[in-house]
């Protein structure tokens, strides 16, 4: 595999377990640790390290070494908003058009989730609920709204979910509110698709910033 190709590939590894938060905020990035998980070179992992620096996925330490770039209350803020002026805007593009096999995609996504979630697989629930808000900004139909979607490095806003069963309500929540999206979809409902759609990324702004407080709290 030439160095380009496996410069690539840690990118977009290591991009997505960031988006997915199974790298999580302010952990270390060691480069020989992932070149070995990754089985690429150091090089790689280096300059693939280097270009999400640049992305504002990760940061730079004060004795060096990179490390996952954290939240502030304003990062949760402009997130929420970022995700809600996108994927709103693909829901009104895609109106009552979407096709039955759009629909089925969704309901599968929840499936998805909702299987994951029941088997313990955090992981993989966090891939599904990723996958089913692209579903919806893909279902648009405009490649360029898609592409701003991807290039906006949006993270998932689960900054602890899957450390505890105390956090198994947000799950439940969060499928809850999935498959009542798609149902309102289903039926030709678009405002009422976007009112729930704006009140899930509400619920999980807050449930980030709730979080924050708690930690802040402990930790004094």
């Amino acid at each position: 595999m030439s160095g380009t190709l496996q410069t690539d590939q840690a990118y977009d590894e290591l991009r997505r377990r960031i988006l997915i938060l199974e790298i999580r905020p302010e952990e270390r990035l060691k480069e020989e640790d992932w070149a070995r998980k990754l089985k690429v070179g150091r090089l790689a992992v280096r300059e693939a390290l280097t270009r999400l620096h640049g992305e504002a996925l990760v940061s730079r330490g004060a004795k060096g070494g990179f490390f996952a770039a954290t939240m502030t209350e304003r990062d949760v803020h402009e997130i929420r908003q970022v995700r809600e002026v996108l994927e709103v805007a693909a829901l009104r593009i895609a109106g009552r058009s979407l096709t039955a096999e759009q629909i089925r995609e969704l309901e599968s996504t929840c499936d998805d989730f909702g299987y994951m979630v029941q088997k313990g697989y955090h992981t993989g629930a966090c891939e599904a609920d990723r996958r089913f808000h692209r579903l919806l900004v893909a279902a648009s139909g405009n490649g360029r709204l898609l592409r701003a979607y991807e290039h906006a490095h949006i993270p998932l806003f689960q900054v602890r979910l899957g450390q505890s069963r105390e956090y198994m309500e947000d799950y439940e929540l969060t499928e809850r509110e999935h498959r009542a999206i798609v149902v309102a979809l289903k039926a030709g409902e678009v405002d009422k698709a976007v009112e729930l759609l704006r009140a899930h990324f509400l619920r999980g702004e807050d449930e980030v910033l709730a979080i924050a407080v708690g930690d802040s709290a402990a930790s004094k």
